[in-house]
């Protein structure tokens, strides 16, 4: 049997009806290194360190980008350990930052409206997007680099061409305020959800809404899909990660309800999802196992996670200032 198809008999026997709670048990991995602080600029004071509100991975795992609200864009090299660029252009607090799968292009956006894409070979920005109305909060590329998604503070998600920037059409979101969008691996979806937490999928190249999936009045803040495609993961407001079948929308299972709120998630391989956010904690769960391995070490809230596939190393961004990374000791999911 191959390890997709594996995946999916897992997940079945898994998530086989809604309401599955998944026990908790505290657990640490105790890796060598894990919450050390990834040092984006040695030379700045501590006291003008700014908020970290987003960090991205390029494809590759080499770059990393941490965005936050002194309005600068910082690009770290993980293998030489150096800060690359220091990016200034947009004028307000930057919230977002996606990489493009298909080369070292990075787009940003944030309070400002503008979505700026930077051609990181030469730290320069190439391509400045029309001016969003409203604050955006949320960026994805498509797996092939060809779509941009960008939401935010508005009922619509703007799909742009992720070479050239051109506007390519306008969705109806399901509710004002998104806060998180994300394309399914095969690029053939994209789901969105906000401030009143229903969450919409629509068939990304026609822009065709496929379902809705009905929330409970909490916004939800952070979407993420499973290497496999087959699972969509939610969490917001509530405190609660939920999963749901991509097939259809219906619901799968849902982690014990975490205190505080709940504003990133991340899947570390195709068993393990990583959920933070309000309380400085990073969940780990091993979906397989019914475990959360709890990681300690942000001193605020947790606004962002990006996982490295290749070393299994997961980054978090916090309002601390701080970008950590952990050594997730559940390595052995971790897609070839």
């Amino acid at each position: 049997m191959s390890k997709s198809a594996f995946t999916v008999v897992l997940a079945l026997v898994l998530i086989g009806a809604f309401g599955l709670m998944i026990s908790a048990r505290a657990e640490t991995s105790g890796e060598p290194g894990d919450g050390s602080v990834v040092e984006i600029d040695p030379s700045r004071p501590v006291e003008k360190a700014p908020v970290i509100s987003g960090v991205a991975l390029s494809s590759d795992g080499r770059l990393l980008a941490a965005v936050g609200d002194d309005h600068l864009v910082r690009i770290y090299d993980l293998q030489s350990s150096q800060q690359l660029h220091e990016l200034g252009g947009h004028a307000d607090w930057v919230r977002a930052a996606a990489f493009r799968p298909d080369g070292p292009i990075l787009a940003t956006a944030g309070a400002d409206g503008w979505i700026r894409f930077w051609k990181l070979a030469e730290g320069e920005l190439p391509r400045q997007l029309p001016e969003h109305e409203t604050p955006i909060y949320a960026l994805a590329f498509s797996a092939d680099g060809s779509l941009l998604a960008a939401g935010g503070f508005e009922n619509k998600v703007r799909l742009y061409d992720g070479q050239q920037g051109r506007l390519v059409r306008e969705l109806d979101a399901a509710g004002p305020d998104v806060r998180s969008v994300a394309f399914s691996p095969d690029g053939s979806k994209l789901a969105a959800a906000g401030r009143g937490g229903r969450i919409r999928v629509w068939e990304a190249a026609s822009g065709r809404p496929l379902y809705d999936i009905p929330g409970n009045g909490r916004q939800v803040c952070a979407l993420t899909f499973s290497p496999d495609g087959s699972m969509l993961a939610s969490a917001g407001h509530d405190g609660v990660v939920r999963l749901w079948k991509t097939a259809n929308g219906q619901a799968a299972a849902e982690m014990p309800k975490q205190p505080g709120r709940l504003t990133a998630l991340a899947f570390c391989g195709d068993t393990t999802l990583a959920a933070a956010g309000s309380r400085n904690v990073i969940h780990i769960w091993d979906l397989t196992a019914g475990a959360d391995s709890p990681l300690a070490g942000h001193t605020g809230s947790v606004t962002s996670l990006a996982f490295n596939s290749q070393t299994g190393t997961l980054f978090s961004g916090s309002y601390d200032t701080t970008v950590r990374r952990w050594q997730v000791s559940q390595v052995s999911d971790v897609s070839e």
